[in-house]
């Protein structure tokens, strides 16, 4: 996707219970809604489902999930596969190519085009793969002289980007533009690895770039149309950064290691602006998402947090639980969710901040499953995300829901 990249890091866990599409209301964010003209809705889905893990959304609402079938707690009649949700949630299944079994999204753009990955078996040879349509799967080659390949998100205008890889598992940045054929997006001189997580209209993409053998000590960078590569600046004291998302507007968030007292290295939460300039959102920071505008949100100390690009905070009403933001649309509205203390499990309530700051709880899909994770709202107001539903040993089941305002 463009405006936001689709998850860098993907969690695989299972996921929840055939339910049928509760009617929704479709009508564009207010900024004050009421929250019981908020519909929420389960994705349709097919007999026996036992999970619908939420991977890749659009800026339209459209999505794409990783279904499994069966019953997982005893391991009888498993089958797993890819599922399109368009905005009306109308679904196709992703074809996997001729003798793969199995599969993972990546990403999916505006024009529906989804990136992934197929794969022959558990622990198999993976192949990257480009969907432009849902019947027809096409492998993205890796880099001459590589084995493997995965794409990790997919702009607008069809360039997609991610990692290459051989024997030696040194990865190497590559962009696959709409012909498929892949160009080598180079590390910064003296570096031998790279790695491209995301990608934006114009065909600008960002990662980190690497010494061999040495991922920790990696460096922020994007790749320009062309493929020169810049590294960004850091605040000083950085050990490590890396980009992890870059909007159409130019902006980029990441996040970089900061020596701090005592000579510990602490994690913060950066943004660079359409310039290059770079703003350190502070220690124990993460950025999750950022608008065109520039506005970041994320968490800090415990609590969802909202910075301008310049790093200066714009606080949100703080929650009594633990709470983070993991998503905001250009109308600034932002979704996220408030989890209870440890050690309870997949216990999230699903939550907005209205541009004022203002908050007010998503409702429940069911009194009697009230947790959710919201992770996407588009700028017409549709909230993607997952219903948390209780799984073998209490651990949760995800299925993929939305909310419509």
């Amino acid at each position: 996707m463009s405006k936001r990249t689709s998850r860098t890091f993907a969690a695989a866990v299972a996921s929840a219970a055939a339910a049928a599409l509760i009617a929704v209301s479709a009508s564009a964010a207010a900024a004050d809604p009421d929250p019981g003209a908020i519909s929420v809705g389960s994705a349709p889905t097919e007999p026996g489902t036992y999970s619908v893990e939420l991977q890749a959304a659009n800026s339209n609402g459209d999505s794409v999930s990783f279904v499994i079938v069966g019953d997982l707690t005893r391991d009888e009649n498993i089958r797993t596969h890819l599922q399109l949700w368009k905005a009306d949630w109308s679904t196709e299944a992703l074809a996997l190519l001729p003798g793969d079994a199995g599969g993972h999204a990546s990403g999916i753009n505006n024009a529906l085009t989804v990136v992934g990955t197929s794969l022959a078996k558990a622990g198999g040879q993976q192949h990257a793969v480009r969907w432009t349509s849902p019947s027809t799967p096409t492998e993205l080659p890796p880099l001459p002289g590589d084995t493997v390949a995965s794409p990790a998100a997919i702009a607008d205008n069809g360039t997609a980007v991610g990692s290459s890889w051989g024997a030696a598992a040194e990865k190497h940045a590559v962009a696959w533009p709409p012909s498929g054929a892949p160009v080598a997006l180079p590390p910064l001189p003296g570096d031998t690895a790279s790695e491209a997580v995301a990608v934006n209209g114009s065909g600008t993409a960002v990662g980190y770039s690497y010494p061999a053998g040495d991922p920790a000590a990696r460096r922020a960078v994007a790749w320009s149309p062309g493929g020169t590569v810049t590294a960004f600046d850091v605040p000083a004291g950085s050990t490590s950064s890396g980009a992890t998302r870059i909007t159409d507007s130019g902006v980029v968030i990441g996040a970089g290691v900061v020596i701090g007292t005592g000579g510990t290295g602490v994690g913060h939460a950066l943004v660079w602006n359409a310039a290059g300039a770079v703003a350190d959102l502070g220690a124990g920071s993460e950025a999750k998402a950022v608008n065109n505008a520039g506005t970041v949100v994320g968490g800090l100390n415990g609590q969802a947090a909202r910075w301008a690009v310049d790093g200066t905070p714009s606080p949100l009403t703080p929650t009594t639980l633990a709470s983070v933001a993991t998503g905001i649309n250009d109308q600034g509205v932002i979704v996220g969710y408030t989890s209870d203390p440890w050690p309870a499990r997949a216990q999230l309530y699903a939550q907005r901040w209205n541009p004022d700051g203002s908050v007010l709880a998503l409702p429940a899909w069911s009194v009697h499953f009230p947790y959710a994770m919201p992770s996407f709202i588009t700028d017409s107001g549709i909230v993607l995300g997952e219903l948390l539903l209780r799984g073998p040993a209490g651990y949760g089941r995800p299925l993929t829901i939305r909310w419509t305002m």
